[in-house]
């Protein structure tokens, strides 16, 4: 885990429900490129700033814990949580943290609507985590 990273059962997250198009159109995918976004962020901070922790402690750039959960029919009990439109099954049901769900909006990352909001207690016990990192920008 990260110095600092504190789960709380009332973080919010956002649920995106991927269907069998969705999967074959490649959208599931687009959201994993968030990942690579922060990770170059991250690295041009550092080469502007040096050591990022220290430039937090300095009040240079503040620093947020990003998440995506994921649950599928292939973990656990194989229940989803949810059905899809006109009752569709979906493949794979994605919990976006407020962090992860803003970041997707300002780098133009698409995926299917929210289906609810729920805290992070609400999310099934069988899920994965398919991001969890952190993202340091300024101040």
């Amino acid at each position: 885990m990260y110095p600092g990273y504190q789960p709380k059962p009332d973080d919010v997250f956002h649920a995106v429900g991927y269907t069998t198009r969705d999967i074959s159109d490649n959208t599931h995918f687009h959201l994993h490129g968030i990942s690579d976004r922060l990770r170059m962020e991250n690295e041009n901070l550092w080469r502007q700033l040096g050591p990022l922790v220290q430039a937090m402690q300095s009040g240079q750039v503040k620093r947020e814990f990003v998440e995506v959960l994921s649950v599928d029919p292939f973990l656990g009990n194989y229940e989803m949580p949810y059905t899809g439109p006109n009752q569709e099954m979906f493949l794979s049901i994605e919990y976006l943290s407020d962090a992860a769900f803003r970041l997707c909006r300002e780098y133009g990352i698409r995926h299917p609507a929210v289906i609810e909001k729920v805290k992070r207690a609400d999310i099934p016990g069988n899920h994965g985590i398919t991001l969890r990192t952190v993202h340091y920008s300024r101040i």
